[in-house]
């Protein structure tokens, strides 16, 4: 027996154990590459760019130089390349193509890695030749294969969400198009959407779990992504059963955070409040700055309010909020200057059945800044709510909160 071969034997069988009975989702259907004439190889890494003959070749290059970029940040940050193609596209290592597409960038899975000891699945990246961003889109393009690579089982939501926020670390975009700014602009939209709403189609373009991974970044690892990255290698897992029955999806994501947060004696459920009120602050340059989240003070879209009212319209009984996706937020403020001192606002809450909520407010002066929250603790079974909010002559705004926790850890492959 070699020193120490025990421990390591010890280690790869408890990795192979049946940790737990997680749940499955379809493996990810490979498609098709996107036709191309052209091809320009790096010099540095093991990568390419493809494109059709309408292609220029300065395009192509450009391309490749804003792919190298990509890779080199990504890899310095400790992100591995995605896993070699066995020779798909001509070449053996990762892939992009300039092709028309409507996602404008995206990547696309392949087929799994036979020879990997954890599920992993091959995939190129497609850009659409004309957008403007083209670092961005670039970026975005390389960043959901390498989701793919890493585990793919993750929802495509999370896939996209990956690649949007690794467009933001590469070249200081969230990605190819306006997906966050969209996720600002409706913040009843749950951060990983997995459903439809009646008459319209849920934006599932990764801006609400780029944002969620920015935010998190922020506030575990001072915005290096470091925990972003440390975050998708403690999900990966092994499907050991028969491939009939789909890829192991558990643990996925959300209880990854789930288990991360509990680790660091926190919770996720007051955390998605935290988040709500933080992403209130960004986007506005009106409003005071939330200083825990300062590297994302350059968002261009403020969060709507649902109400506002103040003290000559009170007692104020509001209508019913947009639905709430679960960690949707609506928000409302109140006037609250010319109070009498030491007089206090009272909110009460009613939500639907079945669910819990959050409901917080937050007392804010004159210039906007926040000078204390009070929360009200969720309780299973019961819909409602209430606060009492002692005013000072310190406080011009109160701001309401409320999220819906739902009634479980969300899955983002099950709506």
């Amino acid at each position: 027996d070699m020193r120490g071969t025990g421990g390591v034997a010890a280690a790869l069988i408890a990795m192979a154990g049946r940790n737990g009975d997680g749940g499955r989702t379809e493996e990810r259907q490979p498609r098709d590459r996107p036709p191309a004439a052209r091809r320009i190889d790096s010099e540095l890494l093991p990568i390419a760019v493809h494109g059709s003959d309408d292609v220029s070749e300065g395009r192509l290059r450009a391309a490749l130089r804003a792919l190298e970029h990509a890779v080199l940040v990504l890899e310095r940050e400790g992100w591995a390349l995605p896993v070699p193609d066995g020779g798909r596209g001509e070449t053996s290592g990762f892939d992009l193509y300039l092709s028309p597409t409507d996602a404008l960038a995206e990547g696309a899975p392949e087929g799994d890695v036979p020879w990997s000891f954890l599920d992993s699945n091959i995939g190129f990246g497609v850009v659409d030749p004309d957008v403007d961003r083209l670092g961005a889109c670039v970026a975005q393009a390389y960043g959901e294969p390498l989701a793919l690579s890493l585990d793919p089982a993750e929802a495509s939501g999370w896939r996209k969400a990956l690649g949007v926020y690794l467009a933001r670390r590469v070249t200081g975009e969230f990605g190819c198009g306006d997906a966050v700014d969209r996720q600002q602009a409706e913040p009843y939209r749950s951060w990983i959407p997995t459903v439809e709403r009646p008459g319209e189609r849920a934006p599932l373009d990764g801006g609400g779990g780029a944002l969620l991974f920015a935010l998190l970044s922020e506030r575990h690892d001072g915005g290096t992504g470091r925990f972003i990255r440390d975050l998708w290698d403690l999900v990966r897992q092994r499907t050991w059963e028969q491939e009939t029955l789909g890829l192991r999806a558990s643990p996925d994501l959300w209880e990854g955070i789930d288990t991360v947060l509990e680790a660091s004696g926190s919770k996720l459920d007051p955390y998605m409040d935290e988040l709500a009120v933080a992403r209130f602050s960004l986007g506005d340059s009106a409003r005071e700055r939330h200083a825990g989240y300062a590297a994302l003070h350059d968002l261009n879209t403020p969060v709507p309010l649902t109400f506002e009212t103040d003290l000559a319209a009170l007692p104020h009984h509001t209508g019913a909020s947009p639905v709430l996706d679960v960690y949707g937020s609506a928000y409302a403020m109140v006037d609250v200057r010319g109070a009498p001192s030491d007089s206090r606002l009272r909110i009460w809450l009613r939500g639907e059945y079945g669910v819990e909520w959050q409901l917080s407010a937050s007392r804010l002066d004159a210039e906007g800044r926040e000078r204390g929250r009070l929360s009200a603790p969720p309780r299973v079974g019961d819909r409602r709510a209430y606060l009492p909010i002692e005013l000072d002559e310190d406080t011009a705004q109160v701001l309401v909160t409320v999220t819906n926790l739902g009634h479980r850890l969300p899955d983002a492959d099950d709506p």
